[in-house]
């Protein structure tokens, strides 16, 4: 069974791009697409001034704008950690992993594409998305470290979600913006070392983290 690694966009993105524009996209972007023209701009990007017209420029020029691959589009901290480029595998990544975009659903690391803003809980996006996502990942071993808004954009039959915790007085809580960068970590870890069986996660002990058989677990 093929094994899938899904991991979440980053809002932060690479501007510009060295490939051509797209020459289609699917029937949900395009619904997408005009549901953005749609919508009330402060609403769905939460930002102000000069961030705002960046935000909306940028989409507005989605279907004519340079696109370069995905993985080098974002550029945020999970992507930081993983260091695509410094990977002596990444056919190995190419192949497994795949980025849940609110804007093109799942996307390969090498799938062309423009910068774009777009959150996964606006505009409905998980829901359109999940029925489309879900087909992709038919007879395959899912291991998800996506965030819990975007896991509402898949479904899958077999696999393992994985969660980084922090343990505090007793108390457990997220790992959140910490955890992105550990989850990054994780990322290159499996592709490094070939691992798809959940069984090999108690070798992963980076940064304090220990896998319980049920998530990564650090105490602080």
């Amino acid at each position: 069974m093929k094994t899938r690694l899904l991991i979440p966009p980053s809002e932060g993105k690479a501007d510009g791009g060295k490939n051509n524009p797209l020459k289609s996209v699917s029937g949900i972007t395009a619904d997408l697409l005009a549901a953005i023209e749609k919508a009330d701009p402060q609403k769905l990007y939460g930002l102000k001034e000069k961030a705002l017209k960046k935000a909306q420029a940028v989409n507005a020029n989605v279907l004519n704008s340079k696109t370069l691959p995905a993985i080098e589009r974002y550029t945020g901290v999970v992507y930081d950690a993983i260091a695509y480029h410094t990977l002596k595998n990444t056919s190995d990544f190419n192949d497994k992993v795949r980025i849940v975009s609110g804007l093109f659903g799942l996307v390969a690391p090498t799938d062309l594409i423009p910068n774009y803003r777009l959150k996964i809980d606006k505009l409905q996006a998980a829901k359109r998305w999940v029925n489309a996502n879900s087909e992709q990942l038919k007879n395959t071993f899912v291991i998800d470290v996506l965030p819990q808004a975007h896991k509402k954009a898949v479904r899958y039959e077999h696999g393992i979600e994985v969660e980084f915790v922090l343990k505090k007085a007793g108390k457990k809580m997220p790992a959140g913006h910490q955890g992105k960068h550990i989850k990054g970590r994780f990322v290159r870890w499996l592709i490094e070392n070939a691992i798809t069986d959940p069984k090999q996660f108690i070798d992963f002990t980076e940064e304090g983290y220990t896998w319980t058989g049920e998530l990564f677990l650090k105490n602080v």
